[in-house]
């Protein structure tokens, strides 16, 4: 087994320990928000969700394995063709999507009838695209004016194609694609105006939003943020999830109710996938909430040593955008169900039930254990090339 573990399982030990901790979270938090669903949905049979989650998280496991062994430059020369598939399969859901909670984000794979969120897919990728595009224009001392127009163009393909059903996500992937262009020296005075004219439009639809007839979504988006910023004049009904989580989270105290014991699973809308940080809060408080906020603090801890010890631009990129995606959407997960954002349907990393969310969050984490994997290689290699030098030439 340790034979195994040394071989395979490489890379920086602490993101291994965060993967395991939150794999726990889930399959404790899921078997627990899931339990009078399966009962309603499945004949009575509690642990199916629990079940789908395991595997989902085993064949994730898997995934990581195999994404953490692959050569960086074949994940930088497939990206182009990763990213126009995932483009593709967004224009296919927009036809043809399954309409699932009032949003079309799903296509169903023919044949097996298993569905899933091309958007998963395409913001890795795209993240994964804009590092390799990134990486090529770097030059010394001089900013990369010219990766700007390439990454925005993309950036905005995707994010445009996203927006239209899936507002949170589609503005998550654009703030992630401008951290990543500031840290490659992409002027600011570019990113400032892009930004302010985003800013802009997303306003202008929200405060129109009951004339904006091409975007469905429009008024959904507008009521949760103006039931955010005033929920006395929304009303009870339009606070409900706001609500209950506020209550699940407060019940808990600092040790929480016990494992299994929630009571709000059963009032809140998905407590196993938007709101399980609420669950998690109420049977294992606050201490068992803090853990959970420190595994994605120390994923991005780790993801800026990566960074820093990085000899090459595009590992460095890419580590840095898949470790930002992944905790900004944690930190939005968390905030909506402590009351600081508006309620968006972000899922909890590697932790929210759903096949789709996890394994591509398992190809994240697989891509940023490479990286590391990669690091430790290049480190070994310099101190056996050091060693080799010293003892050739004892007085150099």
């Amino acid at each position: 087994m340790s034979g195994f573990v040394r071989k395979y399982m490489k890379g920086d030990t602490a993101i291994w320990w965060i993967i395991i901790i939150l794999s726990i979270a889930s399959l404790l938090s899921v078997y627990s928000a899931t339990g009078f669903l399966a009962y309603k949905m499945q004949g009575g049979n509690t642990s199916y969700y629990l079940f789908k989650q395991f595997v989902s998280l085993g064949v994730g496991i898997g995934i990581i394995i195999l994404m953490l062994n692959v050569k960086l430059n074949w994940v930088a020369g497939l990206s182009a063709l990763a990213l126009y598939v995932s483009v593709g399969l967004l224009l296919i859901t927009l036809v043809m999507g399954v309409n699932l909670n009032e949003a079309s984000r799903w296509l169903t794979i023919p044949g097996i009838g298993i569905t899933f969120q091309p958007s998963e897919m395409a913001k890795l990728t795209l993240i994964v695209y804009v590092a390799n595009i990134l990486s090529r224009y770097q030059k010394d001392d001089e900013p990369a004016r010219e990766a700007f127009w390439p990454v925005l163009i993309h950036v905005g393909l995707v994010a445009g194609l996203i927006f239209t059903e899936n507002l949170s996500t589609a503005l998550l992937i654009v703030a992630v694609s401008a951290a990543m262009m500031f840290v490659g020296r992409v002027p600011f005075k570019y990113l400032f105006a892009t930004g302010f004219v985003i800013i802009g439009l997303v306003a202008l639809v929200l405060v129109f939003a009951n004339h904006v007839d091409f975007l469905p979504r429009a008024k959904t988006w507008s009521s949760r943020v103006e039931q955010f910023f005033n929920p006395e004049l929304a009303g009870p009904a339009s606070t409900y999830q706001a609500d209950q989580s506020k209550i699940a989270i407060a019940s808990g105290g600092f040790f929480g109710k016990g494992p299994g014991n929630s009571v709000q699973r059963n009032f809140l809308p998905h407590p196993y996938s938007d709101f399980i940080y609420a669950i998690i809060a109420e049977e294992y408080g606050m201490f068992g909430a803090l853990i959970i906020m420190f595994c994605y603090v120390l994923l991005l801890a780790r993801v800026g040593v990566l960074v820093s010890s990085s000899k090459r631009t595009f590992p460095a990129f890419m580590a840095f955008g898949l470790g930002l995606m992944l905790a900004s959407q944690a930190f939005i997960n968390m905030g909506v169900a402590v009351g600081v954002f508006p309620v968006t349907g972000q899922p909890l990393p590697l932790v929210s039930l759903g096949t789709t969310s996890v394994l591509f969050t398992c190809v994240a984490f697989g891509l940023i254990l490479s990286v590391s994997r990669h690091n430790m290689e290049q480190k070994e290699l310099e101190t056996q090339t050091n060693t080799e030098t010293a003892t050739i030439n004892p007085e150099a």
